[in-house]
């Protein structure tokens, strides 16, 4: 089967007092559509990068996963608070990313978080091949994929632990794609990469500064999340996607040497450089897709101390893990 390739335009809106606020904001989108019309079940997911931060979306795209399940699935990149305006409006179905999407939550927008792909921050900061350690970056430009959202987040969070959150200029790279080039072109002095950018750039030379997830501990930056009116409208369909991810999480831990050549193949990769991407990727991944309550606290204190608001929504108002439970109990018949 052939698949083809479009740019649409989005509005992007913000969310204020459970109102939308909307404004233009021009953003291709690359879409993946089967080249023939099906009788399944479609169902739009985007994705914030073309990296493999989602990357069980990208396999079970791949592999035919949701297809089994009976899903048409359309795998779209765009910005991720394009793809949470696109996802209030009914135009999609699910963004991946979480931390935008929680933000636009607690501001109003009718979002539930129904999976967790990863629990652990993915980001490393990768400085050029002359800087050491992350306190020489006083006075340099660290590239981050968008701005104001998770990756902006995580990355002041860092230099802040390290005392140099005012000193270090944080530059917008697009995405991490944009980030990398960046690195390597020296527009920037260091950049904040998922995989398999930064095992790349690490083979490359360019010094691994920090890893996120060793100094901000557990924070949820990828997932499924979808609208209330199409979880109430339509939950058959969160249920076969999400059966969909647990297979492809099954099969991903079963199967290393396919998913090397599914990584070789997808970013044209020598292949021990795809087994080593391969290996960041299972230390991330969370195989329950499930958070604990007191997680999901923390990430809302989270939200409460970035934009110095007070949340007064609780965790069943911003997540829904039935779904998952009703999945796995699906795969267990």
């Amino acid at each position: 089967m052939t698949t083809q390739r479009r740019f649409i335009t989005y509005k992007a809106e913000s969310f204020v007092n459970g109102r939308t606020v909307g404004f233009l904001c021009v953003t291709l989108l690359l879409i993946f559509i089967p080249g023939r019309a099906s009788p399944l079940d479609e169902t739009r997911i985007a994705l914030s990068s073309p990296g493999l931060a989602a990357w069980p979306i990208h396999v079970a795209f791949k592999k035919d996963f949701f297809r089994r399940e009976g899903l048409e699935v359309q795998v779209i990149v765009m910005r991720t608070d394009v793809g949470v305006a696109a996802l209030v409006a009914g135009d999609i179905q699910y963004v991946t990313g979480i931390g935008v999407a929680m933000r636009a939550a607690v501001k109003g927008a009718p979002l539930k978080v129904i999976a967790v792909l990863n629990d652990k921050a993915d980001l490393w900061i990768m400085g050029r091949k002359d800087i050491p350690r992350v306190e020489q970056l006083r006075g340099k430009i660290v590239g981050v994929g968008g701005m104001q959202g998770t990756q902006f987040l995580m990355v002041r969070d860092v230099l802040k632990y390290f005392g140099i959150e005012n000193d270090a200029k944080i530059l917008s790279t697009g995405d991490v794609r944009n980030g990398f080039l960046s690195l390597q072109q020296g527009a920037v002095d260091a950049a904040a990469l998922t995989p398999p950018y930064n095992v790349v750039a690490k083979k490359m030379g360019f010094t691994l500064l920090a890893r996120t997830s060793d100094i901000v501990g557990l924070w949820p930056t990828t997932g499924l999340v979808s609208s209330t009116m199409n979880l109430e409208k339509n939950p058959e369909q969160a249920r076969r996607v999400i059966r969909a991810v647990l297979k492809t999480l099954q099969f991903a831990k079963t199967n290393k040497s396919e998913m090397v050549g599914f990584i070789t193949q997808q970013y044209r990769l020598a292949n021990d450089v795809a087994a080593d991407v391969y290996d960041v990727l299972m230390e991330t991944f969370n195989p329950t897709l499930k958070l604990s309550d007191q997680a999901i606290l923390r990430e809302i204190k989270r939200i409460e101390e970035q934009t110095r608001s007070k949340i007064v929504l609780g965790v069943s108002d911003l997540v829904d893990f039935s779904i998952v439970n009703q999945a796995a109990n699906d795969l267990t018949r």
